[in-house]
This record gives C-alpha cells, structure tokens and sequence, in this order.
C-alpha cells in the first residue's frame, strides 16, 4: 500500500479545531445531558473525519492527528457519559 500525501485544507483544520473545543467541553462540563449530547457529537465528528479527510494512508500528520484525536474523543465521551449517567 502506497502513502499519498493531501495538502491541508481549511476544513481539515477546522476539523480538529472543532474536535479540539468539543473534547475539551466533554472534559470540564459536569451536566449528564450535555456529556450525553457530546458522547453523541463524538459519533458525528468521527464520520465527519473520514468526509474530509481523502484517505487513511495519507502522510499528511494532519490526517494521523486527527484520527487519534477522534478515537480518543470517542472513548473517552462513552466513559464519562456512562460515569455521569451512573450517578
């Protein structure tokens, strides 16, 4: 398999920026309904990732960040709404 290597774009940035902001929301706010409507946003960033950004075997460190970025949004939400939502 062959690495290709995609210039970076607004919207890629604006990607994680975006992913960036909500993970932080996740993490300091302490309403259940809010971490549950943000466990969700975590499903919609990580479609919105494979929507924008062309292909996985790009080289571009954007690509790569923002995927680690987003399986760590995603974890780390269904965590914490599954503590809040316990309590």
């Amino acid at each position: 398999m062959t690495e290709a290597h995609f210039s970076a774009t607004p919207a890629k940035i604006g990607v994680i920026l975006l992913t960036l902001v909500l993970l932080f929301a996740m993490l300091f706010l302490q309403d259940p309904k809010i971490v549950a409507f943000l466990c969700f946003s975590s499903l919609i960033t990580a479609m919105l990732h494979f929507n924008v950004f062309e292909s996985t075997t790009d080289a571009n460190p954007l690509n790569r960040i923002d995927l680690t970025l987003q399986i760590i949004f995603l974890v780390t939400s269904i965590g914490r709404a599954f503590i809040l939502g316990g309590n």
